[in-house]
């Protein structure tokens, strides 16, 4: 059985091709996420409806009563 030897370019493109996957790949490891971020709680009680809004990264709960539809950081809760 004979061994078989690549040409230097070929291992070189090999090499090329894991370096760039690995850069890659760890490139997106250390991203922070806002999926999930932000959560809703919905009560109901008689007529009146509360929403409150939880910043799960801060522990932040705000009420949302008339900034409906704002940015997080500009609803003044209660």
């Amino acid at each position: 059985m004979q061994s078989v030897t690549l040409p230097k370019v070929v291992l070189w493109l090999i090499i090329g091709v894991f370096f760039f996957l690995a850069l890659f790949v760890l490139a997106g490891a250390g991203g922070e996420s806002n999926v999930g971020r932000y959560q809703m709680a919905v009560l109901e009680r008689s007529n009146f409806t509360d929403i409150f809004v939880i910043d799960t990264a801060t522990g932040v709960v705000k009420y949302v009563g008339k900034d409906e539809g704002k940015p997080f950081d500009q609803i003044k809760g209660k």
